[in-house]
């Protein structure tokens, strides 16, 4: 392993961006925090284009350090972390995927029955969790994504309680910066859904799993059991918090030991 290899920040979504990682933290931690261009819309196979931008930051990171590169990936952005590391194992040194999402649709399902126990009476997201339980198809997981984010507090049940002073200014950044493009998201999941999900038995680099126990995106215990069945796990840890780990907690939880030390 590359000791100070510089470190690629893939966020979720698909349509998020890295501007509450850039608010947060800055020039704190050696961290490209890198926006996925959401120009990957227009074009016909949008997930495709997103990965072959991602190819192309992490070859000129990897190029202007000398060196391979970290991947430090959220959520969505696990798949795109993975698909590198296989694609280019000369130039990935070593993973950190804080919340790692495999299934979106599961993710949203439970998602979904979240809001339902605070909202028991919403009849469509009700009969949306019905159908898409029923045929996993894009339509209807679009279906339930539009309901679930018809909930103008929908966001809350991403963040611990604990959380509630980090979790409003999220949504104070939502609010005043373009943090999440729902257009980018509906076309990039779109796409991507018609990709077939690699096992990822071929990624060579070592991979840190960090989850969240009050994530409501996944079972934290089943979900990181099933990262450990496909990949060489180097670290594997559960901490408290919800799907945020990387805002929610300082980087001395979830920070692997052995990357460059954090600017403080």
């Amino acid at each position: 392993m590359v000791n100070n290899a510089p470190v690629l920040f893939l966020h979720g979504g698909p349509g998020l961006s890295a501007i509450a990682e850039r608010e947060l933290y800055g020039h704190t931690m050696p961290v490209h925090w890198w926006d996925q261009p959401r120009s990957v819309v227009l074009y016909a196979d949008a997930f495709s284009a997103l990965m072959e931008a991602a190819e192309d930051e992490l070859k000129a990171l990897s190029e202007r350090a000398g060196a391979p590169v970290n991947l430090l990936a959220h959520s969505f952005g696990t798949h795109l972390a993975l698909r590198l590391a296989s694609s280019f194992p000369g130039l990935v040194n070593e993973v950190t995927l804080p919340a790692p999402v495999r299934d979106l649709g599961d993710a949203f399902i439970r998602t979904g029955e979240r809001l339902r126990s605070l909202y028991p009476e919403a009849a469509p997201l009700v009969d949306a969790l019905e159908d898409f339980r029923r045929e996993r198809d894009y339509e209807l997981f679009a279906k339930l994504a539009a309901q679930i984010t018809s909930f103008a507090n929908f966001i809350d049940v991403y963040w611990a309680k604990a959380a509630n002073a980090r979790r409003c200014w999220y949504i104070d950044l939502l609010a005043h910066y373009p943090v999440l493009d729902a257009n980018a998201f509906e076309v990039l999941v779109k796409s991507f859904w018609a990709h077939a999900t690699p096992t990822y038995g071929d990624v060579l680099a070592p991979v840190h799993i960090v989850s969240g126990a009050l994530d409501c995106l996944v079972d934290a215990q089943a979900e990181a059991q099933s990262w450990k069945n496909q990949l060489d796990c180097a670290s594997c840890q559960i901490i408290d918090c919800g799907h945020f780990v990387h805002l929610e907690q300082p980087p001395s939880v979830w920070w692997p030991r052995d990357w460059p030390r954090v600017c403080v």
